[in-house]
């Protein structure tokens, strides 16, 4: 049986990154990419240029869903689009340079909330917190 408790403890903490992120929106959000775009963008961080369909798989959303999305981020100049050296009917997705500035507010604004939240445990928890999410939740490869 799964520990309830430990379920409950990790809701409440997304809960309330989600909620101080949401607060601080007009501060950080400046290109206006709402939670759903900062989610894709942060994910395009992570996996460099990865196809459409990867990228869709990835942050489990549907493909017209992602297409939208991507178009948005696109038609703000975050993201460009380009077909695969390797099979043109393949579209790569990358952050373009303003994307990246734009990913390097949304990773500190997420670091700012999670400190936030973090703060009445000692350094050293935090540090053994850290090891233990690396250990739970190792990065995904590049695609």
């Amino acid at each position: 049986m799964q520990d309830t408790e430990l379920a409950l403890l990790i809701d409440r903490f997304m809960r309330r990154i989600h909620f101080g992120l949401q607060s601080k929106a007009d501060a950080f959000d400046t290109a206006k990419v709402g939670p759903g775009g900062g989610l894709v963008l942060l994910t395009l961080s992570e996996m460099g240029q990865p196809s459409l369909n990867a990228l869709t798989q990835r942050v489990a959303r549907d493909k017209s869903q992602m297409t939208r999305t991507v178009r948005s981020l696109e038609a703000k100049g975050l993201v460009a689009r380009s077909p695969s050296p390797d099979d043109a009917r393949v579209t790569l997705i990358r952050l373009t340079e303003q994307g990246d500035t734009v990913v390097d507010g949304l990773k500190r604004a997420v670091a700012d909330t999670i400190g936030d939240i973090l703060a009445p445990i000692s350094k050293a928890e935090e540090q053994a917190l850290k090891d233990l999410l690396k250990r739970a939740l190792p990065e995904p490869p590049a695609e």
